[in-house]
């Protein structure tokens, strides 16, 4: 087994070194609770809705055809 390398114990001093550490504030947005679904389930949503209008176009589509033909 090859030995472990020693961890880095010196603080960085360079010109692009931290000098204190960086803070991030959030705040929470406050929602109804249909706002949070929608928020929770856009992506499926719109997912099922665009497969539903691709069929849709494809069932009016053939029986149109079928109407054409008999």
């Amino acid at each position: 087994m090859s030995k472990k390398q020693k961890k880095r114990n010196k603080p960085y001093t360079g010109a692009d070194a931290v000098s204190r550490p960086t803070v991030h504030h959030y705040e929470a947005i406050t929602r109804s609770p249909l706002s949070e679904w929608w928020h929770e389930h856009k992506k499926q949503v719109r997912l099922y809705g665009i497969i539903a209008g691709v069929a849709a176009i494809v069932i009016f589509v053939v029986y149109e055809l079928f109407s054409l033909v008999f």
